[in-house]
Order: C-alpha cells, then sequence, then structure tokens
C-alpha cells in the first residue's frame, strides 16, 4: 500500500570563530538530544547535514556523537549530506573554491562513515540558475530549496508534490520544494496542527511527498526551544504521532524524495528564502516592504497575490554593508592569488594546501550577511574569517617573497582605483576616493584586522525598538522571526547613525562647536569638503610611499577659504606606518582650524581587564576599550590586548587633545535586540594657524607584539619630556 511521505532533513552548522561553549550549549541542547530520540523510533529515517566546521568540533570533544551517527548511518535512520566543507554562499565564491569545498565534505564523510553523500545542503538556499552545472560536476544528485523559490516562477504550492528536476547547459540536478509552512509549524505549532496539515495534503494526493529540511538549532538552541522540544515534551510526542499515523504516513531521508519520478522540470530565479530576500534590503525599502506586506494581508491579497512581493538579492548585502563588501573582496583577493601561485610554484604543495585551507576557513558565510542572527555585527565572527584571510595570504606572502609591494588596483569592484600595500609585516588598503582614507589595516604575522571595526547604520528592525520586551520577561516559543526581545534596556539611546565610513586616518575640519559629545552623537558640524570627498595620490614603491593630496576648501559664513592637504605614508620601517600631513593655505596669510584626525581600531573586548588603553605610555582613570574620555594635550594612544599580545601605538610629534569613544551597535540576534562593542574611535585634534607656508604634523603608527608597541610608547614619551 502506498503511503504519503514526509521528507525529512535536519542543517546543523556553527559557524567559524563561535565560542566553545556555543558549540557545546548546541551539541548538548539540541544536535545530540535530537539524534537521540529520533534513534527511539526506528521507521523513521531522515537527512543529517553537518557542516565540517561542526564535524571536527565533535570529532574532538564528542567522538561518541560520530558512534552515534555512524551507528545510525548503518542502521537505515541517517543519510549524510554533503555542502560547502566551511559552509560558504557558494555563489558568493570562486567556482573552482566552491567545488573544492564540496569535494573536502564529500571525502571526509566518506573517510569517516564510509558514506556516499549525494545529497547537498546549499548553504541559506541561496539559488542562482549556474549552480546545477557546478552541482552535478561535484557528484551531487539532489538538494532540497525552498518552496518560495518555485512558486516565484508562477508555480502553485498544491504543485509541489514531488521533485522536480532542473539543468544548466544540459547538467541536471534535482530538487525538492522545502515547504514553509511546515518550517513554521515544526516545532511552534501543535504536534495536531502539524498531522492535520500533513492528513491535508495526503487526502489531496495520497502518495505524495511533503518535503521539511532546516535548521537543527531550532530544536533546542532558539530561544526556549529546549524547554519546549524536550522538556515540554514536543518532539517526543511529534514523533510518536507520526509513528501513530503510520498507516497513511512514512517519514523518509530526501535521497528517497529525490528518487521519485519528478513532478517536471523547471527553472528557478535567483532566490533563497522570503526572510533573507528582506533582510538584504536597504532600511527604507526594507521598512516599505514590511509594510506592503501587511497592507496586502490586511486586505486578505497575501495569499493570492504574494508570489510577486520580492525582497532584494544575497548579493546586494554587498551593497548594503561597506564592511561585507571589503571582507569579500579581501576573500577574492586572496584565492586569485592562490591560483596564481598554485600554477607557478607546485613545489610549494605543503604551503599552498595550508593556503587553501584557510582560505576555505575564510569563507565561512556567517558574517557575510545580517538578518535576524548577528552575523555581520558579531566582532569575534568577523574577526575569525579575517583571522584566516590573513594567515592565507601570509602564507602565500612567504612562499611568493616578493617583499613590500605596492599597487594600483580595483580592489573593492567600484569601479575606481584602491591603493593595496603588502609586507611581510602587514597589509594595507588605502581608498583615495573618499578622503583618502585607509580602510584595511592588517597584521599578516600575527593573523589580526585592526580595522575590522562596523559603521554604524539605521536598521529597518529598529522601528520595532519600542516594542521589544526584556528577554527575561518572555517565556514564548514562537519563531525567532516573530519574537521582539530585548537583552537589555536603554537601548534606543545607544542608536547612532554614522555619515561616513569608519575606518583610518580621516581628516577632519571641525567647527568650533564641536566637543567630544557632539562628536559622539554622529551629529557634528565639518568646515572642510574633504572626509568624502576624492583625493589624487602617488606611489613611490621605490621608497615604499604612498602620497595623497587634495585641494578643498574650508567654508565659513564669509566666505570659502581653499586649503591644501597632503599626507604621506611611509612603511620603510617593519611594522611602523610613518604618516606626514602637510597642511596649507595657499591664498591666505592666516586662517585658524580644527584639525582632527580619526582612527577606528578593534581588539574585539570592548570592557576586559586584557584589553586597555594607554596614554602617553599610562593607564587613565578608565583605561577600558569602551570607555569615553578626553585627554588635554597628549602625544598619543596606545591600544593593548594582553590575551593576544598584541598591541598598536599611535604617537605624534606635538601634543593634542585627544578623544576616544567607543562604537556601539544595536543588532537583532537570536536572543533579540543587543548592543555590541565594534571598536574604539580616537580623534587627534589639532588647533592650528594656518597659512601659505606649510604647516606639517606627523604621527607614527606602531604594530605588532604587545611588549613592542609599549616600548615604543615609553620611549616617543621619556624623548618627549611627558615622563
Amino acid at each position: 500500500m502506498s503511503k504519503f511521505t514526509l521528507a525529512f532533513g535536519i542543517h546543523n552548522h556553527q559557524p567559524v570563530g563561535n565560542f566553545d561553549a556555543v558549540f557545546e550549549e548546541a551539541h548538548r541542547n539540541a544536535y545530540l538530544p535530537f539524534l537521540q530520540l529520533v534513534r527511539n523510533f526506528p521507521a523513521m529515517s531522515l537527512s543529517l547535514h553537518q557542516s565540517g566546521i561542526l564535524w571536527n568540533w565533535q570529532k574532538r570533544i564528542h567522538p561518541d556523537y560520530f558512534e552515534l551517527v555512524g551507528s545510525m548511518i548503518d542502521s537505515g535512520q541517517i543519510e549524510v549530506m554533503t555542502g560547502g566543507f566551511y559552509e560558504p554562499i557558494l555563489t558568493s565564491i570562486p567556482e573552482r573554491d566552491a567545488s573544492g569545498q564540496i569535494a573536502m565534505l564529500t571525502q571526509y564523510l566518506k573517510a569517516h562513515f564510509d558514506a556516499n553523500a549525494e545529497g547537498l545542503w546549499l548553504t541559506e538556499r541561496i539559488w542562482e540558475p549556474h549552480l546545477p552545472k557546478l552541482l552535478a560536476e561535484s557528484g551531487v544528485r539532489y538538494l532540497p530549496v525552498d518552496d518560495t523559490h518555485f512558486v516565484y516562477t508562477g508555480l502553485e504550492l498544491s504543485q509541489l508534490t514531488g521533485p522536480f528536476v532542473t539543468e544548466n547547459e544540459g547538467k541536471t540536478v534535482t530538487i525538492l520544494p522545502i515547504q514553509k509552512r511546515l518550517r513554521y509549524l515544526i516545532p511552534f505549532g501543535t504536534v495536531n496542527e502539524v498531522i492535520a496539515e500533513l492528513k491535508h495534503q495526503a487526502d489531496r494526493n495520497p502518495e505524495g511527498i511533503a518535503v521539511y529540511a532546516d535548521d537543527g538549532e531550532k530544536f533546542g538552541v532558539w530561544p526556549n526551544t529546549h524547554q519546549h522540544c524536550y522538556t515540554d515534551g514536543w518532539l517526543s510526542r511529534f514523533f510518536e504521532a507520526l509513528d501513530q499515523n503510520s498507516d497513511w504516513l512514512q517519514v523518509k531521508s530526501l535521497s528517497y524524495a529525490a528518487s521519485q519520478k519528478p513532478v517536471g522540470r523547471v527553472y528557478l530565479p535567483s532566490a533563497s528564502y522570503a526572510e533573507m530576500l528582506h533582510w538584504s534590503l536597504p532600511s527604507t525599502a526594507f521598512t516599505q516592504y514590511e509594510d506592503f506586506e501587511h497592507l496586502l494581508e490586511k486586505q486578505g491579497l497575501l495569499e493570492r497575490y504574494g508570489r510577486f512581493v520580492r525582497g532584494g538579492h544575497w548579493r546586494g548585502f554587498l551593497a548594503k554593508y561597506e564592511e561585507s563588501n571589503l571582507m569579500h573582496k579581501k576573500m577574492l583577493s586572496v584565492s586569485d592569488r592562490l591560483e596564481r601561485l598554485s600554477a607557478s610554484h607546485s613545489r610549494s604543495a605543503d604551503g599552498l594546501t595550508k593556503a587553501r585551507e584557510r582560505l576555505y576557513a575564510g569563507q565561512c558565510n556567517c558574517p557575510y550577511w545580517h538578518g535576524v542572527f548577528g552575523g555581520l555585527y558579531l566582532p569575534h565572527i568577523r574577526q575569525a574569517v579575517y583571522e584566516n584571510l590573513v594567515a592565507s595570504d601570509a602564507i602565500l606572502g612567504g612562499i611568493e617573497q616578493a617583499g613590500t609591494t605596492i599597487l594600483m588596483r580595483d580592489y573593492d569592484a567600484d569601479g575606481r582605483d584602491e591603493v593595496v600595500v603588502s609586507s611581510d609585516s602587514l597589509s594595507a588598503v588605502f581608498r583615495p576616493h573618499t578622503g583618502g582614507m585607509m580602510i584595511d589595516l592588517s597584521l599578516n604575522e600575527e593573523g589580526f584586522s585592526l580595522t575590522d571595526t562596523l559603521t554604524r547604520r539605521r536598521e529597518g528592525y529598529h522601528a520595532k525598538l519600542d516594542k521589544a520586551v526584556t528577554s527575561g520577561n518572555s517565556s514564548s516559543t514562537a519563531s525567532i522571526h516573530d519574537l521582539v526581545l530585548a537583552k537589555e534596556e536603554g537601548l534606543k539611546e545607544v542608536l547612532i547613525e554614522d555619515w561616513y565610513l569608519k575606518r583610518c586616518f580621516i581628516d577632519h575640519f571641525f567647527t568650533p562647536d564641536v566637543d567630544l559629545r557632539r562628536f559622539r552623537s554622529g551629529k557634528f558640524g565639518e568646515e572642510g569638503d574633504f572626509v568624502l570627498e576624492p583625493y589624487d595620490f602617488h606611489i613611490d614603491a621605490k621608497h615604499q610611499l604612498v602620497v595623497l593630496s587634495r585641494r578643498g576648501r574650508i567654508y565659513r559664513p564669509e566666505g570659502a577659504t581653499p586649503l591644501e592637504v597632503h599626507k604621506r605614508f611611509s612603511f620603510a620601517t617593519p611594522h611602523v606606518i610613518d604618516v606626514t600631513w602637510r597642511l596649507t593655505a595657499p591664498e591666505c596669510d592666516s586662517i585658524k582650524v580644527r584639525f582632527g584626525v580619526e582612527t577606528n581600531f578593534t581588539f574585539q573586548a570592548g570592557h576586559a581587564e586584557d584589553r586597555y588603553i594607554l596614554i602617553d605610555g599610562e593607564r587613565p582613570e578608565s583605561p577600558y576599550l569602551d570607555s569615553v574620555a578626553e585627554h588635554i594635550m597628549a602625544h598619543g594612544f596606545g591600544m593593548i590586548d594582553e590575551y593576544r599580545r598584541l598591541g598598536i601605538a599611535l604617537m605624534g610629534d606635538r601634543p593634542a587633545d585627544i578623544w576616544r569613544l567607543p562604537i556601539f551597535t544595536v543588532s537583532l540576534s537570536e536572543g533579540g535586540f543587543e548592543k555590541v562593542y565594534q571598536g574604539t574611535t580616537f580623534v587627534h585634534l589639532f588647533e592650528l594657524e594656518l597659512s601659505r607656508r606649510t604647516t606639517e604634523i606627523s604621527l607614527r603608527l606602531t604594530t605588532g607584539l604587545s611588549d613592542l608597541v609599549q616600548s615604543v610608547i615609553n620611549k616617543d614619551t621619556t624623548a618627549s619630556g611627558k615622563r
């Protein structure tokens, strides 16, 4: 007797760089108890996908989990699925890397479980039409994607009763439509509601298939779900109900569904699940999209016309967030360098293999985008990706042995050249067309990005902050897509919108009324046109110099005054960048200005005892990286990270007032709205009188091991008579 089939798949993943405690909590609260419960229902079989990151962690910490999975594979209850080993967005990385990542996980599963993984978990179900050829050539036979993808083609939900076939250049794969309704019902509806939905589908199509595939974290990691699924017994009741209805219902793996006769051929548009497409929109469009959906819902039209309401595109995150784009383009730069050296340095196979694995780890998708999860807004996840990319680049630099190079190229793919500096000790990128600022500074030997800060933006979901309740006051088991929680009170006071990218060596000419308080608000006046405007640039590769210059203006009620700013960056000394400004008012005998040099750096933890500020070699009253202070007539500051044994120092040739203040963002996470430290802003403020004669200011940035940096600070402050 034929039966209706529930094809069941689970996807488990933790990002590169996540804390061990988070891995452990997810393992104990979701991954392990879920499989232990499934084992009690031998008639049930399912597909399991885990990222290679998670497999490796469990192999190291919980080898018994491998034994459990292996026994369930042997009994036929589990089939394992492949994917990109480090869970990349396949369409966002070079195809050579996508193929390599899939092969890496496929081979891993074969080696550890003797399993031939023919199904693939598509990261975030982000589909683009060229994928079938890549997947088929990687040995992939089938994959689940959302029913949303199919509906966008014009198909009706009632038509999605089984597998479909798609192709590119004649290379075919089978695709399975994941039902959004089941994703929301399991485990957030009642068990009776889920069974009723399946029975309704079975009555219409007794031999049909309903596909469910979703994150395993919703069974124990998402807020209150461990209590709901295990303590309160929702999951066991669900499995029992499936078993009790076995006369008409069977629970099978995704490969079973893929092996059935195709419903037809289909060509999917670029898509992901509906929430992802919503999140990728700019903030204004984000809100308008939400309003339009609510309008259609209120008028009873959403179900009928919702297929025509689409959000953006995953790649939109690379335009929405400049930091995502810079991370992505660094990844592409490292990948291209690896490809080039692989063709010319075959004798360096071991080094190239290490560089490739670090590159793959740096392609983990999580910090490249942001939705209801922290993603891009989580500093430790961003930094872990940067750590791997910088380490891979450093390995390749050691193979290439090119010394210090300074090149012009369109690094960030915006149609305009950047200046890219690479040496043994560091790499730096300058953007001449936006204030001549430094947009990236990474320490190669230490594998750390000093400029991995985040600009504060208005997000579409900030409008909901007024409705948020603190997480301790909620016991709801609603989906995280529906919860409106806050981790602490007063978050609205932290909302600040920056009007320029928070990176380094930004030239400000402040109006007289700008003090630390005004600057901190993000709403302050500029007299000059230098922050966002283009600088000319010149490279002196022989002397390892980058020179940027702009002839701009100071605007005052009495009129505009021409002003010239030349800043020169010297990379002649390892671990050091010497910066010299030459400021001139070519048509003026005398003009007083308030010139500020802004830099933004991060050592991640804002309020930790092992990370602190030094001012002229001394710890100030409040040394934390997230503290606010103004220091009058100081020569410079240091940031020390004893945890990593790293430090930086920016010391001047003359005293200046120094402002320092933290960068806090308010973002969404699984637990609700949260405040996150994203770096520390410093401003050297100089009161200057400019004329036709050149005024020169110098700052020296020293980077590297904390002992070296502290010795430099002590030497500079002693020489200046400050100690």
